[in-house]
């Protein structure tokens, strides 16, 4: 097998047709991997740092394998910088479910072939940083190996991601609500047609997608501002990103940009995906003066509907958790961040020095209440 090394954007561009067959022959394909999410990514969130994809070929120039990384100098003290392979679409809080792009029966072969190329460059990197791999995957089970070489310095974390499992009929998944909570969605569907001219509307069209991106942003914003908070979409490279990849994904069918309108006003937005029998739920919004019409439940329930009757078979809440996502009768999946590297100061500092501040942090949070009562029950007795 042959290492070719894509450290220019234009190279990054050509491969966009062998890089989506690749994936469709993996075990790894997500929508999160498709060309058009990653080079959208890269064209918005590049900034500074350098296209680093390893593409591993056969020496009939099959393509076999892709690791879409990225590498990112961090300054370290008066130490050189740490030097970072990341996997392209991290650093955004956009992305879940990255991996390594393998042909499917051939992952650890490709691997070990990628490590020993990684091995043989030591001089460019310092430390693997890649996030969100699904625990199923077969690049977490190697690298997972990997981390047990003593030669390694290495640490993971856990991200759970909700997941509703859909039946073939919306009866049957109402009724694997708990009873309470699908009474909720009964009586908020029937008073807000009761109350209003309700419209449930779907972008279709590259002429109505700026509009709707625009009434996104709007609404995110109004939500966190009514807690004291700023959106996300005040930065411009997050508008631009969503601009890019929007426009791709419409064009290829994957787009779910969802919208209710009461009285012709949009109250409430959801911006999905829908890829390979899942949808992915990536960002949504509501209007804080229709909170108490539960326009949020009531847009879910229409876009859950709408996804049984098209065929989806999975909702994808994506990582975090929070009630309100597990009352919608989601279940818990999981995805690791990894942190490898080879044993040298700069690696111990960025692999073990967070784990153990955080262990520490864990340690206070259990003695510091107790020594703070003990303290003041002294001192009222003093």
């Amino acid at each position: 097998m042959n290492i070719q090394l894509v450290q220019d954007f234009d190279s990054f561009v050509a491969l966009r047709t062998a890089w989506n067959k690749l994936l469709s022959r993996s075990s790894a394909d997500t929508i999160f991997l498709t060309w058009e999410w990653l080079v959208s990514w890269w064209e918005s969130y590049a900034a500074k740092n350098e296209l680093h994809i390893i593409a591993v070929r056969e020496d009939n120039g099959e393509l076999v394998g892709i690791l879409p990384l990225y590498r990112q100098m961090r300054s370290w003290f008066f130490y050189r910088p740490i030097r970072s392979l990341r996997f392209i679409g991290d650093g955004s809080w956009d992305s879940d479910y990255l991996d390594a792009i393998l042909l499917s029966g051939r992952e650890a072969e490709v691997l070990n072939c990628v490590w020993k190329w990684l091995d043989s460059k030591r001089a460019s990197w310092d430390l693997l940083e890649l996030v969100s791999i699904p625990e199923t995957s077969p690049c977490y089970a190697w690298l997972k190996c990997k981390a047990e070489d003593t030669q390694i310095i290495s640490r993971s974390e856990n991200i759970p991601c909700l997941v509703i499992e859909l039946p073939e009929s919306w009866d049957d998944y109402l009724a694997s609500l708990k009873p309470r909570f699908r009474t909720k969605v009964r009586s908020t569907l029937r008073e807000i047609h009761a109350q209003h001219e309700v419209r449930f509307k779907r972008v279709e069209t590259q002429t109505d997608l700026q509009s709707r991106l625009e009434i996104l942003y709007d609404l995110h914003a109004k939500r966190w501002e009514s807690k004291g908070a700023e959106g996300v979409f005040r930065k411009k490279e997050k508008r631009h990103f969503y601009e890019t990849f929007a426009a791709r994904f419409l064009s290829q069918g994957w787009l779910a940009f969802d919208f209710l309108e009461l009285d012709g006003n949009p109250v409430a937005c959801q911006m999905c995906f829908k890829y390979r029998g899942t949808q992915f739920l990536l960002q949504e919004g509501f209007d804080p003066e229709f909170s108490v019409e539960s326009v949020g439940i009531a847009l879910r329930t229409m876009v859950l509907k709408k996804a049984i009757d098209e065929g989806v078979r999975r909702y994808d809440f994506l990582a975090g958790g929070g009630r309100h996502k597990t009352q919608w009768c989601a279940s818990a999946k999981n995805c690791r961040t990894i942190y490898l590297g080879r044993r040298s100061i700069a690696s111990l500092w960025s692999v073990k020095v967070p784990s153990t501040m955080e262990s520490w942090r864990e340690r206070l949070k259990s003695v510091l209440p107790a020594k703070a009562i003990e303290l003041r029950r002294r001192l009222a007795s003093s």
